[in-house]
């Protein structure tokens, strides 16, 4: 008889910190937990096995909207056939790649300019305000709202109301009536804005959607609708949350920021070093894949056809076969390997380019416009945010 599940998360995790029962269980390989809500699932640790999950030939997503998928909360709701992350390949492919072709690194660099000025706007603000300004409210919760408005089109006087509504319909103390409430509003608003591009089209992604939907029939109707609302919720709350993380780890390990100001060349290594180790989503929060055939992985366990598995991808991202002393940040590591912070597989973070450069110019311009940057509150005294699925931080008063 197998053994029953291990209930799953442990516990709420207090800010950054990584509970201490996950290095036992890696060394255990994978195991069966049993999360709030839904079937039993198959805990991932390993980098070995995290690799084998994101096949997507063996795995997938597209099975779970007949099942009970394992979570914090139901997620009925969440059962959307047309949604990017219900879908698995071809037709997740098809769709990913229309996307895809506005963050290759070359459009990327060209909208560096001015995601640079909206930056330096920020930070204006920000050094107009004096030391105690709240980088979360001032820049981290502008920046991803400006730069995903110029990219979808959306007028920059209509984004932030549009924002509101989708904080609405994500946060987790909203009442049921209230997100549909507010999920209505949004694809209102979005089916709206493509009607206007229909009429006057512009040179922003959602008007290059909408010509694949209606001159080269790639896109359903939904699925341009869908991916629209994929691209903002995937664009926002995670930048949002991993600007702050970012900053809030560089302000509590000042050794790194001074290594990071000496040494600007190294920046791009330090921020991916960074990225492994905060660990930015909760605890079962992550999304899981169904297994398409019995699965053997590197303990020899066996996952049946039709089973779960939870990649939870920051205790991956410390696991020592890969990364010495993966609880240490080292910006000078030998030759590291692809972190899975953006996720892996077919379901790899679609604009994680432009997450990246975000944070990479946010980090730059803070390093050189405040040099002497410091929290202006003791680092217990930062506020977590307790309803969001990733580690996120509410409010973050600097001084310089």
């Amino acid at each position: 008889m197998s053994e029953a599940p291990i209930p799953y998360p442990f516990a709420e995790p207090s800010r950054l910190d990584i509970d201490p029962r996950y290095a036992a269980i890696r060394e255990q390989g994978i195991v069966r937990v049993q999360l709030p809500y839904g079937e039993p699932s198959w805990l991932i640790t390993r980098v070995a096995d995290a690799k084998i999950a994101y096949d997507f030939r063996r795995f997938g997503r597209r099975y779970g909207l007949t099942r009970a998928i394992p979570g914090m909360h139901n997620t009925e709701a969440t059962k959307i056939p047309s949604l990017l992350l219900n879908m698995d390949p071809p037709e997740h492919t098809r769709i990913r790649q229309l996307a895809a072709g506005a963050f290759t690194p070359a459009r990327i660099q060209e909208m560096e300019g001015w995601v640079q000025a909206f930056t330096d706007e920020l930070l204006d603000e920000i050094e107009a305000h004096g030391p105690g300004a709240d980088f979360i409210s001032m820049f981290a919760h502008k920046l991803p709202v400006l730069v995903l408005a110029g990219i979808l089109g959306i007028p920059k006087d209509k984004a932030f109301e549009f924002k509101k509504w989708i904080d609405v319909s994500s946060d987790s103390s909203t009442s049921p009536e209230r997100k549909i409430e507010a999920r209505e509003t949004t694809l209102a608003f979005v089916r709206g804005l493509i009607a206007e591009r229909r009429v006057k089209p512009t040179d922003d992604l959602l008007s290059v959607l909408i010509e694949a939907r209606d001159e080269g029939d790639k896109l359903e109707e939904e699925e341009l609708v869908s991916l629209a609302m994929a691209l903002w919720h995937g664009g926002f709350k995670t930048t949002l949350w991993q600007l702050g993380t970012t900053v809030y780890t560089l302000m509590t390990h000042p050794d790194h920021w001074r290594d990071l100001k000496e040494n600007p060349d190294n920046m791009h290594a330090a921020l991916n070093e960074l990225w492994r180790w905060i660990p930015s989503f909760k605890p079962g929060r992550a999304f899981g894949f169904w297994a398409k055939e019995d699965v053997i992985f590197s303990d020899g366990q066996v996952v049946k056809q039709g089973e779960h598995v939870l990649i939870e991808f920051g205790m991956v991202n410390r696991d020592p076969s890969v990364w010495p002393d993966p609880d240490k940040i080292d910006f000078h590591r030998e030759k590291p390997l692809a972190h899975f912070s953006f996720t892996g597989g077919a379901h790899s973070c679609v604009g994680q380019h432009m997450a990246r450069l975000q944070i990479r110019l946010a980090v730059e311009t803070l390093a050189r416009r405040f040099p002497n940057l410091a929290l202006a509150v003791p680092a217990e005294d930062v506020q977590f945010d307790p309803d969001s699925f990733m580690r996120g931080i509410l409010k973050m008063p600097l001084k310089w």
